[in-house]
């Protein structure tokens, strides 16, 4: 690399302080056997493994998804310790590596297949190393002298933040005449050099944003195309291989150079070449899987967790038994009638990616009506006696792979603080407005409403968020369910009862006038209502049907009609493809009417509308000018 390209970046004092405690420590290294290096990194993971509580709660979650998404915290906690301790002491050696004299090198290194791997690295021809982050695999920089035949020997890496450093390391990795090729640079000069012949090095299994998105150890990912896209270019003339590193001893590695990853013919796509690549990696990591480099988040979520891929190479990602899905938890509002408008968002989201499943944790009141709903796979209650983390992770739902994105719409501190302890490490997203979000590095995402804006409706803050914050592209808006509410049902209802307090009330007198205009009306309430329910429906003549949020669906179909007042009967109504005619009292129609077609809200306009209240302190409230006629012209 020329230097220019190091003197990009101005040095800050920081950089400086760092880069003599990083020399003097290579001084200490150099001077020190390898094998008590790897003792020291053996003690050093102890101590990483006792203090590092985020780290084992991330290495248990990618050895949950590589072994078996069933197995529980006791067998996973040995494993855990065994692979942290490992992992540093490879990272601490790693550093040695580059530090090595020629002797040392032969004692501590032992290079498998080099044979096969130099031969397809010469005669114009291209080797393709795609390696997994596992073992010692700094030393693969290191072997360039194992290989006199090959005239080009590279690696891709990605450039230290620290200009000093990077300048030192650049030196230290091709000294033995490896030519480092910089992500940050493009991709040009690396498909110039595959076109060119040679060795080339990729480490293949780390996440990618930017990449495809595959199987990796039976869950989706994102994972670099590089490989494939250098196989492709090399035309004919590259060759695949799966190239690790192993640890055998103390301060002992194997490289294994000679394993080939053998393309079917009709093979060509960058994304099928992708799953054949991961594939292999995949066999080279089981065969030690505790040396893998678990201790990073392998399997992460960011806020653009839809990637924009074509359905041909979903459905090749797709085509593997077993796959773990893609796991949102989405917590519901505390509040009945502000959970529904999250149903057009909540369809988005379980449509969004092929393997996404959606989980709804919820207060026990909501829990019979999610359940119903066929985008949800599983709904958990958040004021039970168990802790809603503990119902996700009953046996059932626990097979079905960790966890990986939790939208927080609730603002239940406790909740919370069970799901991201006992679920983590969860991606969360929601509103700037909740106080939850206030709290540092609580959410990694948040998105605030224009307020200034004209109102509307709170389903469109649920899908503004989906769409401006995490890019995923809207369908267009639909609340009503096919085929949820009765094709049977028909006639006209009343609801004078509202769940959100008497400020939301319509006289009786004028609830019995709009009775004797309809054409045998019948009174609708909820369980909690069922006694005044039945009492009103005496006095005005009328049958009475009580029935419960996920049965009203039973009694409410597109051939009905609906006269209430606010709450959540007409919410579920218009989930039923029920028109509705509603009397808007303490909130405003542009915000909480219900939606779809046929739909009317009736409202006065008053100082202190709307008031958001339980109860009226109003001498005549604002419901008292709203008359029959009203509701039915």
């Amino acid at each position: 690399m020329p230097d220019e390209l190091h003197q990009s970046a101005k040095p800050r004092l920081g950089d400086r302080f760092s880069l003599w405690g990083y020399r003097a420590f290579c001084a200490l290294l150099r001077i020190t056997d390898v094998r008590a290096v790897a003792l020291f990194g053996r003690g050093a993971g102890y101590l990483v493994w006792l203090c590092a509580r985020r780290r084992r709660r991330i290495v248990e979650r990618n050895l949950r998804i590589v072994l078996d998404p069933t197995l529980r915290r006791d067998k996973l906690a040995p494993m855990v310790r065994r692979n942290m301790v490992r992992t540093t002491m490879n990272l601490l050696c790693s550093l040695k590596t580059g530090l090595m004299s020629e002797r040392e090198m032969e004692k501590s290194i032992r290079v498998l297949g080099r044979d096969s791997f130099e031969n397809h690295g010469t005669d114009g021809q291209c080797g393709i190393a795609c390696i997994p982050h596992a073992g010692n695999w700094e030393a693969l920089a290191r072997i360039r002298p194992c290989f006199p035949k090959v005239e080009h020997y590279g690696s891709m890496y990605r450039r230290l933040s620290n200009p000093l450093m990077e300048r030192l390391v650049y030196k230290a990795r091709t000294r033995y005449g490896c030519e480092m090729l910089s992500k940050e640079d493009g991709l040009r000069a690396v498909l110039r050099f595959a076109k060119g012949g040679g060795l080339l090095g990729v480490l293949s299994d780390q996440f990618t944003n930017e990449g495809v998105y595959v199987p990796y150890f039976n869950k989706i990912t994102g994972v670099t195309p590089l490989p494939a896209l250098l196989y492709r270019r090399c035309k004919g003339k590259g060759t695949l291989f799966s190239v690790f590193t192993r640890n055998t001893g103390l301060g002992r590695w194997d490289a294994e150079m000679g394993r080939v990853i053998h393309v079917p013919e009709g093979c060509d796509g960058t994304v099928a070449l992708t799953i054949l690549v991961n594939r292999a990696l995949e066999k080279c990591q089981m065969e030690n899987i505790l040396d893998g480099f678990w201790m990073h988040h392998r399997w992460k979520s960011t806020a653009r967790f839809v990637p924009e891929q074509d359905a041909e190479d979903w459905k090749l990602a797709m085509d593997r038994p077993g796959l773990l899905p893609f796991r949102i938890i989405v917590c519901v509002p505390e509040e009945f009638e502000e959970a529904l408008p999250l149903i057009p968002a909540l369809r988005v989201l379980a449509a969004c990616r092929p393997d996404a499943q959606l989980n709804i944790a919820c207060p026990q009141e909501q829990l019979a009506f999610w359940n119903t709903q066929d985008f949800v796979a599983h709904a958990v209650s958040t004021d039970a006696a168990t802790p809603a983390s503990a119902q996700l992770e009953e046996d059932e739902l626990y097979r079905e792979g960790p966890y990986d994105y939790l939208f927080m719409f609730s603002e239940n501190r406790r909740v919370f603080r069970d799901l991201t302890r006992r679920l983590g490490p969860l991606y969360v997203s929601g509103f700037a407005e909740n106080p939850l979000a206030k709290r540092k590095h609580a959410f990694r995402s948040t998105f605030t409403g224009l307020h200034f804006a004209a109102p509307r409706h709170r389903a469109l803050d649920y899908l503004t968020l989906l769409e401006k914050e995490h890019h995923i592209t809207l369908p267009p808006l639909r609340y009503a369910q096919e085929n949820y509410g009765s094709a049977t049902a028909e006639g006209d209802f009343i609801a004078p009862f509202s769940t959100l307090g008497e400020a939301d009330s319509w006289a009786e007198e004028k609830w019995a006038e709009l009775c004797a205009r309809l054409y045998a009306p019948t009174l609708l309430a909820l369980p909690q209502d069922g006694e005044r329910a039945d009492a009103m429906a005496r006095r005005l003549g009328i049958p009475c049907r009580t029935c419960a949020p996920e049965e009203l669906r039973l009694h409410l179909g597109p051939h009905c009609r609906l006269f209430a007042v606010d709450g959540l009967l007409p919410q579920l109504a218009a989930l039923c493809g029920t028109p509705c005619t509603v009397i808007m009292a303490s909130r405003l129609a542009e915000r909480y009417r219900p939606l779809g077609e046929g739909h009317r809200t009736v409202y006065r306009h008053r100082p202190c509308h709307p008031c958001h209240r339980s109860a009226c302190d109003q001498a005549s409230p604002c419901t008292a000018e709203i008359v029959p006629d009203d509701l039915l012209r």
